[in-house]
């Protein structure tokens, strides 16, 4: 997977200089309608007390469009702080253990900005109570629900941290992760960001299986920046400097793969490794907006594909909204038929690997028979796939 100085995917502008009068017309209005706007203007911190807890601006919505740290935030950042994001929306059965497994790392420097967006199940309770005894972890409500990616963005401008790393609510992250992590950016300066390797837990919080990551070594990365091969890297597993996020502006408001976008433009414009070791635990969970959304979640990740190969050959990008048009009213009957039987079996093999890992066997007989009927070259893919990741969770056992 590849991309590299082919400037990314948006053109290199100062959020700080978008005004209507130096766009013009409506569309300059637009533009500034959706920085104000699209946010609902405000996020609101429950104040445990004011040392705690601090108010945040959001100071940018839309991502893709390089960014500028605020001086006054900066003139607090310490050298060795890492400040973890983590969105959190009904997550009261998880959240405490996340935060926990942050608290316990080996490196102490950090800061947990939890971000509850529009939690009614108990959250904000057991945020706020942990919160009360470690002034590290910081509480943040959003007015109204924004999603992850959006409210990953807004943590940004309160992170006080020269390092950003992302911790989803349901995951959790082994002692040693931000120590190796740092360890790696320190000794690979040519690059601005990493991630790691995963092992599932399902829900029952058990290690299962294990993720692999990509790119790990300066060939692969070669491929990624010159090639437009995709970086295999979650959020739960990124750790990266801020101004390198900033610079690309953060994460598309998109409704599902945006960190799929967001992992490609950064390691294409500042450079991505990753460790094959298992830094972390993703939590298999069968209700994301993955698969709530499997089909728009795999055009866009055809639309990642497709502009990475657009900027190798020197050609105009497209949209998400433009790509899908090519999709839905361009792309002759036949073909489109085929495309979407390929996604179906995709959706249906992801499910048939979440049955698996969760122990579920009639599911996961269900979901492997419909994705075989589908396409049974995938099943064989899948099965490869199963191979090669034992064998990665035995060496790293």
């Amino acid at each position: 997977m590849n991309a590299e100085n082919i400037n990314t995917f948006v053109p290199k502008v100062s959020a700080k200089k978008i005004t209507t009068s130096s766009l013009g017309g409506s569309i300059a209005t637009s533009i500034a309608t959706s920085i104000a706007g699209t946010l609902g203007g405000t996020i609101v911190p429950k104040l445990l007390n004011p040392q705690k807890v601090k108010t945040a601006t959001p100071a940018f919505v839309t991502a893709g469009i390089p960014l500028e740290a605020d001086p006054a935030i900066g003139k607090n950042f310490h050298p060795e702080k890492v400040s973890i994001i983590m969105p959190a929306f009904n997550a009261k059965d998880t959240i405490g253990e996340a935060i926990t497994s942050a608290l316990n790392g080996t490196h102490k420097n950090i800061e947990i900005l939890v971000t509850d967006d529009g939690s009614t199940d108990g959250t904000e309770k057991i945020v706020t109570d942990m919160a009360r005894t470690d002034a590290r972890i910081k509480y943040y409500k959003n007015s109204k629900n924004l999603g992850a990616y959006k409210s990953r963005n807004v943590m940004l401008e309160a992170a006080t941290g020269k390092y950003i790393a992302f911790l989803d609510s349901d995951d959790t992250w082994e002692p040693n992760k931000l120590e190796e992590c740092l360890n790696l950016l320190k000794q690979h300066p040519e690059v601005k960001s990493v991630g790691h390797a995963l092992r599932y837990l399902d829900k029952r919080g058990n290690k299962v299986s294990y993720i692999p990551t990509y790119p790990t070594n300066q060939t692969e990365l070669q491929d990624v920046q010159e090639n437009g091969a995709l970086p295999w890297v979650f959020p739960t597993a990124l750790v990266a400097e801020r101004e390198a996020i900033l610079d690309i502006g953060g994460f598309l408001d998109w409704k599902v793969a945006a960190d799929t976008e967001f992992m490609a433009r950064l390691a294409q414009r500042h450079g991505m490794l990753g460790t094959k070791a298992p830094l972390g635990n993703y939590r298999v969970l069968g209700n994301s907006l993955t698969d709530k959304y499997w089909l728009d979640k795999r055009l866009a990740i055809d639309c990642v594909k497709e502009n990475l190969q657009r900027q190798i050959r020197g050609q105009s990008e497209l949209t998400l909204s433009e790509y899908r048009e090519i999709f839905f009213q361009n792309l002759p009957p036949l073909k489109k038929l085929n495309k979407l039987r390929e996604i179906a079996a995709t959706s249906f093999m992801r499910k048939a690997g979440q049955s698996w890992l969760n122990r579920e066997i009639v599911p996961t007989l269900v979901y492997g028979i419909a994705t075989t009927a589908l396409n049974p070259q995938a099943t064989v893919h899948k099965i490869q796939w199963m191979k090669y990741q034992k064998r990665l969770n035995r060496e790293f056992s």
